[in-house]
């Protein structure tokens, strides 16, 4: 989701600059842009299924970003702007978008009212389980009516929803033949977006190339001004420093770089940005017969771990723990100060919570409770990086000094959605979790467990329901944001899931091309690339 402040990178001697190298204006000064051309891009795993219903990973969203468009969009500042939709109004219950007549899809055929009404009928269609229901919708308990003569769509809920506007940016919207066969868009893109999918090789790259009369963009953004690359290649490059070195030898145009590697390409002198972007999550199990089921375990667990001492090895000297289930860049319902409500971090208390809760020390050091061993299944998520992999090791060890038996297993994106939703696992202490707003995080902490849904933990808290609920009913928002707040205050206390590290992005241009950047992404109507 193309979200929040965004900068104009270039490689000018490793200054940020918002003009061009020596000069003043957008960067796009007559001279300074080649025609056409290849940006190179690179991501950390393999996107997998590219359907957009079907699909919620980072990695994927890196080729939605290019291929699709949304209803809204935002703008630098935070503001909500046109995209597909040129006016909207919105209420807790009913949404009319009121829609572009020139649209088009990729394959020719017109996008209509009733095109966006059969993306959000898919959407919720029982047989798709979409994950991104609830991120983009919140619920699924809705109709729509399409008025292609009035070019209009018209959404109303059963129950009030909360920051539509923010959330229906997270769906990208299919056309023409993705609509009538989506088994197409396993390895393939069907949207209205700047660019269209022609080559993909899962593993390796993923090839798109420019769209000839792109012109609705976010806030009117179109695709035919000088400098704008008529390919764009999207590598698949797991390891961070291989990045690093690619864009020092000019093999990237651009990418993210974060940890270690940034330091060489900031010596160096690449141009940076840096956005406060995401979240990660400590989330726990807490299905029948597994130990985090104990509200103890959990809150023990949590107490043990230093979590600003974690800040500073994922995201460096300026790293923070989190506050909320939102980013601090994007909450409209900031948390003032430290969050009391997460437990604090306190070994002593840890180790006399489990004595009280009845988990004693075995001969060999690992508790039990009834017969029971105090085992965790860790997941670590290898996509992340050298960094989470060594805040995992020190979690672990601090819990197995707390006198817990803790296995870990790692893997990429892929593999940690699939341990999750097998329900096989105890933990996840650093899981990326990027939600724009706290209704987008209710069906990650409540409802029903996959496949049915995606409540991984299978959580289960009235408290934060109740709260939850109001919440959505409240129309103004100082209301509001105070219940979603003490929502969130319910899940933390019962270390039901927990805040763990404020993430930062930190975006890097290579020699060969200019671009603005969001916390979420590369803006594709941004990119120049550069004479020489």
């Amino acid at each position: 989701m193309r979200t929040r402040a965004s900068v104009l990178l270039l490689a000018c001697a490793g200054t940020l600059a918002t003009a061009g190298c020596g000069g003043s204006g957008t960067g796009r000064q007559s001279g300074s842009v080649a025609p056409g051309g290849t940006f190179r891009y690179a991501i950390a795993g393999d996107p997998g299924d590219l359907d957009p219903v079907r699909t919620v990973t980072d990695n994927a969203y890196r080729i939605f970003t290019f291929a699709y468009d949304t209803l809204l969009d935002s703008s630098p500042d935070g503001e909500v702007v046109s995209n597909l939709a040129t006016s909207w109004k919105i209420t807790p219950t009913v949404a009319t978008f009121t829609l572009r007549r020139d649209v088009t899809c990729s394959d020719g055929s017109p996008v209509t009212a009733t095109t966006i009404a059969q993306n959000l009928d898919a959407l919720k269609d029982p047989k798709t389980q979409s994950p991104r229901l609830p991120i983009a919708m919140s619920t699924g308990d809705y109709t729509v009516v399409a008025d292609d003569a009035g070019a209009t769509v018209t959404v109303r809920f059963e129950t009030p929803v909360s920051f539509l506007s923010s959330t229906i940016q997270a769906l990208p919207i299919v056309c023409g033949e993705g609509l009538r066969d989506r088994s197409l868009l396993a390895r393939g893109t069907s949207g209205t977006g700047p660019y269209v999918l022609k080559e993909a090789v899962p593993g390796d790259h993923y090839t798109l190339t420019r769209r000839q009369g792109y012109r609705w963009g976010p806030d009117g953004a179109t695709n035919d001004e000088p400098g704008q690359p008529e390919t764009v290649v999207i590598k698949v490059v797991p390891n961070p420093t291989t990045i690093a070195n690619l864009l020092l030898a000019g093999e990237l145009s651009g990418a993210r770089v974060n940890g270690a590697d940034a330091k060489r390409l900031e010596q160096r002198g690449l141009a940076e940005q840096k956005h406060a972007s995401g979240l990660t999550q400590m989330l726990f199990n807490h299905a029948k017969g597994r130990p985090a089921a104990d509200p103890a375990v959990r809150r023990a667990l949590t107490m043990a771990v230093d979590r600003e001492q974690l800040a500073k090895i994922v995201s460096g000297p300026d790293g923070r723990a989190g506050q909320s289930v939102v980013p601090e860049a994007s909450t409209p319902c900031p948390v003032p100060g430290v969050n009391a409500a997460i437990p604090a971090f306190d070994t002593a208390a840890a180790t006399a919570l489990l004595d009280s809760a009845g988990w004693a020390e075995g001969p060999d050091g690992v508790r039990e409770k009834n017969g029971t061993r105090l085992r965790l299944d860790v997941i670590s998520n290898s996509d992340s990086g050298p960094t989470f992999v060594s805040a995992t090791e020190l979690i672990a060890k601090a819990w197995r000094e707390l006198g817990a038996d803790v296995r870990i297993t790692g893997g990429n994106a892929q593999v940690t959605i699939q341990a999750l939703a097998s329900g096989n696992w105890d933990v996840v202490p650093l899981l990326g979790i990027s939600v724009a707003v706290p209704s987008q995080f209710v069906s990650l902490a409540s409802g029903p467990v996959p496949p049915q849904g995606i409540n991984y933990g299978a959580i289960d808290n009235p408290e934060y329901l109740a709260l939850a609920g109001r919440a959505v009913t409240t129309t103004d928002q100082q209301a509001a944001c105070k219940d979603w707040n003490a929502a969130e205050a319910a899940l933390f206390r019962a270390a039901d899931v927990v805040p763990m590290v404020a993430l930062y992005e930190r975006w890097w241009a290579g020699k060969t091309a200019t671009f603005e950047t969001t916390a979420f992404d590369i803006i594709p109507t941004s990119i120049r690339m550069r004479q020489g």
